[in-house]
């Protein structure tokens, strides 16, 4: 059977995927104080409560399991209580770099190239099976996810300042010329879900299919006075999340 390799391109060089977990790490220690400073009550895997000093002791490789059973655990509800007032703090940054923007998306552009290899029908269906635990899978897939469905995001965009709750759209132009070889193609749009006139970012993913494996061009596409850091920073995101979909296979 042959191994499932992701190959990953973001911001301009290659990121291996130990690279990318190492950094999927330092953001779920980063996520658990913030929750924890925000009020909620945390456990780790055996249900006991963490303190700070807990939350630092817990071992790497099982701090991506602790966030995400206690946002389960906690539910959106409550962790949308505990985020408002950062959200109404991301609401006003967009504003600003909406205020600030000339209405063009394609020139603020975070990309991630993944060439996923080793695919077959057996690892296929277990990526499937993943996402059909849909709210699982996509609170998963990156440690910034506050919340997931499959018509809105919560997140924090780019690693960049605090998180953005979203409500999404497939129908959008596509921000720029599309690619023909990667014929399979996802073009949407994000906007405020407390202000549904602003639209924060378009996304466009393309794929392109070869014998055991996905070809896969990943886009975020931001208004023009973006932080660059904010554009940089959403290419590692991409690049954590994808491969994170499929690491369920590896």
């Amino acid at each position: 059977m042959p191994q499932l390799t992701i190959k990953t391109v973001a911001c301009g060089r290659e990121y291996s995927q130990e690279e990318l977990s190492k950094i999927y790490i330092q953001r779920a220690y980063y996520t658990l104080h913030e929750m924890q400073k925000l009020g909620a009550v945390l456990l780790d895997e055996r249900s006991k409560e963490l303190s700070e000093s807990g939350i630092d002791a817990l071992a790497p490789e099982k701090v991506r399991d602790v966030l995400l059973s206690n946002k389960l655990r906690i539910g959106k509800k409550e962790l949308n209580r505990l985020y408002d007032r950062q959200y109404r703090q991301a609401d006003e940054m967009w504003r600003g770099i909406l205020a600030a923007s000339d209405g063009d998306y394609s020139r603020k552009v975070a990309r991630a190239h993944l060439i996923v290899t080793g695919l077959n029908g057996r690892k296929l269906c277990r990526i499937l099976g993943s996402a059909l635990r849909m709210k699982k899978f996509l609170l998963s897939m990156n440690p910034d996810h506050i919340d997931a469905s499959m018509t809105t995001v919560t997140e924090i965009m780019g690693m960049y300042g605090m998180p953005t709750e979203m409500k999404g759209t497939l129908k959008a132009e596509a921000p720029e010329p599309v690619d023909e070889a990667h014929s399979l193609r996802l073009i949407g749009a994000s906007f405020l879900t407390r202000d549904p006139t602003l639209k924060n970012a378009v996304a466009m993913h393309q794929v392109r299919r070869f014998k055991g494996g996905l070809d896969i061009l990943a886009g975020a596409y931001f208004p023009s006075a973006a932080p660059q850091e904010l554009v940089d920073g959403h290419s590692i995101h991409m690049a954590i999340e994808f491969s994170n979909a499929f690491g369920c296979a590896l």
